[in-house]
């Protein structure tokens, strides 16, 4: 890291263009502690066959990446064909040696936002055909390697920064949330890579306290749904020593129904209104936000549509 200060103050910005209008073009990203129990992989329905021409998601991916297409029989079984699996640049030409692996993986994504979403919306992220970042097809050994880590715990040996980009990509396409350590990593990673995307609006804010310069304890959290942060400022530690990091609380996301009003906000502390895209995914129900010329959105669900997307 650039600074060995007590309080690293790193600004994770609304980053990359998406790949269609249905979700966040300029999305609002979000700090907060994992969810660590509850999942399970059978919440994400995979794989299907969306359009019900008898090959389902696994299949699909693997004809869109083959170098040379497969032949296909009328059950859309796969013979020939070649892959380059990207996670390690190895040649494959049978479809049985690869795993379709979620760039995200499910787990990772639960523990960062998809425990609140409905079961439609978390079949939707398990078979996203519409991005290609989304689900990529590699060779088993590397996808077991990975596993449901994420990456501050595992990258692949080559396309690093390809793969740290398109990471962040799929988590702000979805307004899925970064941990700590994951933070630590995209900063890290922010300084040795040079991303295709440039970043245009901030901004989630990360605070970063040392233990060894005993800072007291951070205030309590806004009553506002899934706030940003706010960056404080504590003494220097010696520059001698490596400071152990953790990360000021955010709160954890609630469900809101329209039964229960979002409270009011102090005359002394203003509720944080996050900026959102209309019409991108969201969660918890019922948060609130603005869109870049004021006006205010809701997430919820409508008539027509059962997953919860920042409508008026």
């Amino acid at each position: 890291m650039k600074s060995r200060s007590a309080v690293l103050v790193i600004s994770l910005v609304g980053l990359f263009g998406l790949g269609t209008p249905s979700h966040a073009s300029n999305p609002t990203s979000y700090l907060s502690q994992d969810k660590e129990t509850g999942y399970s992989r059978s919440l994400f329905k995979h794989w299907i066959d969306a359009d019900r021409n008898g090959c389902d998601t696994r299949a699909e991916v693997l004809i869109s990446e083959a170098l040379v297409k497969p032949r296909l029989d009328k059950k859309c079984k796969l013979s020939g064909g070649k892959w380059l699996s990207k996670y390690d640049n190895k040649s494959v030409t049978k479809a049985s040696q690869l795993d379709v692996d979620h760039l995200v993986p499910l787990a990772e994504a639960w523990r960062s936002g998809a425990w609140a979403w409905t079961p439609k919306q978390r079949q939707d992220f398990a078979n996203d055909l519409e991005d290609p970042r989304a689900l990529i097809a590699v060779t088993l050994s590397t996808n077991r390697s990975k596993g449901d880590k994420d990456i501050s715990e595992w990258v692949p040996k080559v396309n690093t920064c390809d793969y740290v980009e398109d990471w962040i990509s799929i988590k702000i396409r979805y307004s899925l949330t970064y941990d700590s350590k994951e933070a630590i990593a995209l900063s890290n990673f922010s300084e040795k890579c040079s991303f295709t995307n440039t970043p245009v609006q901030a901004l989630i804010g990360y605070t970063y306290q040392s233990e060894s310069a005993n800072p007291s304890p951070s205030p309590a959290p806004s009553s506002s749904p899934m706030p940003t942060p706010t960056a404080t400022q504590s003494p220097v530690a010696s520059a001698s020593a490596t400071p152990t990091v953790t990360l000021t609380p955010t709160p954890t996301p609630t469900i809101i129904t329209s039964s229960s009003p979002s409270p009011t906000p102090s005359a002394t502390q203003e509720a944080i209104i996050p900026t959102v895209s209309p019409g991108a995914f969201c969660s918890p129900a019922g948060a609130t936000g603005k869109s870049a010329n004021g006006t205010l959105y809701t997430c919820k669900t409508s008539a027509t549509d059962t997953r919860n997307r920042w409508r008026q």
